[in-house]
């Protein structure tokens, strides 16, 4: 039986969710204050902690952070007020919960969420994703000054971080290159104005895929595999963006950016494992169709899972895990944000229709009704935009 602690100094919130789970399976804990919830955390083994940003003393900020670094195994939801914009940022940024959910809340939902959300935990930890992740040859080692942006990065100085990448041409030229992905108002021109654009919480993304992009250099004997994939990436997080701003008329969720960019680093990860393994000659035939029939065949499933967990390792937001894992399966009965995870198995698929000139790749038709989107208008627009794009 799962254990979910809920935290909120008000008696009244703490009466109100608990009748919500009444009818469920969980077993309840309930504390006033952060002392007390770690106090039970300790004693009782909890698999879920649901806590109130603004308490007393130590708020729900305080607490997550806390549990997420001793405790880092039990899944994390924060409450919150429309208000607490500040904090709600700094929580993004640190990815102190997998899910924010805000007052008033729909109990259906609210339900269904920690349902997905245990599902999700259960599927991570399977024995087939850790057959899978043993199997894999050591990824890469950080290049560069990576490490130590993500250590300004979580200390939130905006300045450092961009001064550091302004030190590394490796990083800084794979920033100007991602910032091209995005479409909203006027291209960033310089490093400064790229990275205050994209912001704190979406340039942690960006930091593990220019690590990730420099450790997996480009080989002749692999028939430019690397390249491709790189590209095909580079195009979803167009197409991605693009949707949400021609379609959806917003931007993605807070610290989402780069949903798109990264949702097939499993594939990229596993093929340089399997080219480490044949040492040479690997992938010389690896024309695009032979790569589109790996992402959506032969590697449909693992790939996802070693994604996923890499992502998650990386402490990155639970929206990027979701697109990562289920980019090939967008009706997945598991999925928590359905809106970016649709738009993101619309890219990847649009994305290879344009690298191939082929429209054997489909999207299903309720992915598109999904998101309100009719498939013809879709195309149509599309094809005015990457051609405006040159691409």
């Amino acid at each position: 039986m799962k254990k979910i602690l809920i935290v909120d100094d008000e008696i009244q919130i703490l009466k109100s969710l608990t009748r919500m789970f009444m009818d469920t399976d969980y077993r309840i804990y309930t504390a006033q204050n952060s002392n007390d919830a770690l106090s039970i955390i300790e004693s009782e083994g909890i698999d879920m902690i649901i806590s109130d940003m603004r308490m007393p003393l130590v708020d729900g900020y305080r607490l997550l952070n806390i549990v997420k670094e001793k405790y880092p195994k039990i899944i994390r939801i924060l409450l919150s007020g429309y208000t607490e914009e500040k904090p709600m940022y700094r929580a993004l940024l640190h990815n102190l919960a997998k899910l924010y959910i805000f007052k008033p809340w729909n109990n259906n939902d609210f339900l269904m969420n920690v349902k997905k959300l245990f599902e999700n935990e259960d599927q991570m930890n399977s024995k087939d994703l850790i057959d899978i992740i043993d199997d894999l040859d050591q990824i890469y080692d950080s290049p560069g000054n990576c490490n130590e942006i993500i250590a300004r990065l979580n200390e939130e100085d905006l300045n450092e971080v961009i001064n550091l990448i302004e030190s590394d041409p490796d990083i800084s030229s794979c920033l100007l290159e991602v910032s091209q992905t995005a479409i909203y108002g006027v291209m960033p021109n310089s490093i400064r104005q790229a990275a205050q654009y994209i912001g704190l919480p979406n340039l942690k993304s960006f930091i593990y895929w220019a690590s990730l992009k420099s450790s997996l250099k480009s080989d002749k004997a692999d028939g430019g595999a690397f390249d491709t994939l790189q590209t095909h990436s580079y195009l979803t997080s167009r197409i991605f963006l693009f949707i949400y701003e021609a379609f959806l008329h917003k931007q993605p969720p807070e610290a989402s950016m780069f949903a798109g960019l990264m949702h097939n680093i499993g594939l990229l990860i596993q093929l340089n494992s399997l080219r480490k393994k044949q040492s040479s000659g690997f992938g010389a035939d690896a024309s695009i169709e032979k790569l589109i029939q790996l992402d959506h065949e032969d590697y449909q499933h693992s790939h996802q899972m070693v994604g996923a967990h890499f992502i998650d390792i990386w402490d990155l937001p639970f929206s990027i895990y979701e697109a990562t894992l289920y980019h090939h399966r967008p009706t997945d009965n598991n999925i928590v944000h359905n809106e970016l995870v649709s738009a993101v198995n619309i890219a990847q698929a649009y994305a290879w229709r344009a690298l191939s000139a082929s429209d054997r790749i489909r999207v299903e038709p309720e992915v598109f009704a999904s998101l309100n989107i009719s498939v013809d208008d879709f195309e149509k627009r599309l094809a005015r935009y990457l051609k405006q794009q040159k691409i």
